[in-house]
């Protein structure tokens, strides 16, 4: 749960780490104010409390491709 003025993180297109404040709450989404003047609406679940949990939530590929030179076919 965050309150009204509390520092908080989220990710943006899944990648990047932005900080924000939290503005308001209603209706289970709070109002974020981030950047120079810019604000958005977010549900609880894509907040997190601190940069380490944000990053610890940046989707991770599985395994390196493999890359396959014209010889393996043959």
């Amino acid at each position: 749960m965050y309150k009204v003025g509390d520092t908080c993180y989220f990710l943006v297109s899944g990648i990047n780490v932005v900080e924000g404040v939290i503005r308001s709450c209603k209706g289970g989404l709070y109002t974020v104010r981030y950047g120079e003047g810019k604000g958005i609406r977010l549900p609880e679940k894509r907040l997190y409390h601190t940069l380490e949990d944000a990053v610890a939530a940046i989707p991770r590929k599985g395994k390196e491709p493999q890359y396959r030179s014209p010889y393996d076919y043959m």
